[in-house]
């Protein structure tokens, strides 16, 4: 059997979805191979806010955006409910692809907790202040990095 693709241009994507900078893509169902369509687009150029919440981008998906050069300007990503793994974040704490990132979203993934440990151990997301990788658990880089728990 083989997939159903929803969108066959990157243009079908973003139809709708800019708000100036911001690109708003939760639940559209988008997968790895829809994803590559924007990462070929240079139009992810001027995006700053990419929400991909609820969708099916899986660690495939996440390491096709982890080497998307267009990405450069991402301050904020959510990756929320993606069916992405320790394996998938651990190859975005490596990209060098997203060095403006400040804010990721990683709540209602598979996460153990290597891809978190690489995360506050990454070289190359340099300004990444704050993320998320469960209802209640935030972590924020003040002087070495804290986490709040909430009760």
């Amino acid at each position: 059997m083989s997939k159903t693709v929803k969108f066959v241009t990157a243009e079908e994507i973003f139809a709708g979805r800019m708000r100036g900078n911001q690109l708003m893509l939760s639940a559209i169902h988008l997968g790895p191979e829809e994803a590559r369509l924007m990462w070929q687009s240079a139009k992810m150029e001027g995006i700053t806010w990419l929400d991909l919440d609820d969708n099916r981008l899986g660690n495939e998906g996440v390491k096709d955006l982890a080497e998307c050069g267009y990405l450069k300007n991402v301050q904020y990503l959510n990756l929320n409910g993606n069916g992405i793994d320790d394996t998938g974040i651990k190859i975005l704490a490596e990209s060098k692809c997203l060095p403006q990132l400040k804010r990721l979203h990683l709540k209602n993934n598979p996460i153990q907790g290597e891809g978190v440990v690489a995360l506050f151990n990454s070289q190359s997301l340099d300004n990444l202040s704050t993320f998320q990788v469960n209802d209640g658990w935030t972590c924020k880089k003040r002087e070495g990095w804290r986490y709040k728990a909430r009760d």
